[in-house]
């Protein structure tokens, strides 16, 4: 087992007796599932509020949620994919709470630049140039994401037959 799925046993407690009971085991894992998404929301919801109604300190602590927030649902996919389950491969993305979630983090990216970017020696022009590579560079990683995510449903699909 790797370092990673032996630091998520024990960050999930996955060896106690508890989760013998597999009625309780069940009940736990949907409230867990709550939980994380309670949590999601509240992050993306804080992430965009944050940055517009605290201002600079605001956009830090922003950041430091979305962070928090990207790290411990990485986490989360990550390992549920070390024991084969792939949520890209299965997930339909074009929901309205994905839309929602999409606005919220949009919102609270644009208040984190705009409350810390703060134009240089050479003037605002380099800064909205640095905004436009990045987000060429970001649809750029966007686009490899979903070609990514459509070559596992493939694989999926293809195990399913």
């Amino acid at each position: 087992m790797s370092v990673f799925m032996n630091a998520m046993r024990v960050v999930g407690d996955l060896d106690d007796e508890f989760y013998r009971d597999e009625r309780q085991r069940d009940v736990w894992n949907e409230a867990a599932a709550v939980g994380f998404q309670l949590f999601v929301w509240a992050g993306l919801l804080a992430g965009a509020v944050l940055p517009w109604a605290a201002g600079i300190a605001g956009a830090y602590a922003a950041l430091g949620v979305l962070v928090v927030v990207l790290v411990i649902s990485s986490a989360t996919i990550g390992f549920a994919r070390q024991r084969d389950v792939d949520l890209h491969a299965t997930v339909t993305y074009a929901k309205p709470r994905s839309a929602v979630a999409l606005v919220l983090y949009a919102l609270g990216a644009v208040g984190i630049v705009a409350r810390l970017v703060t134009p240089t020696s050479d003037g605002p022009a380099s800064m909205w140039s640095g905004i436009a590579v990045g987000a060429v560079v970001g649809v750029a990683v966007a686009a490899i994401a979903i070609r990514g995510k459509r070559r596992r449903r493939a694989r999926f699909e293809a195990e399913d037959d």
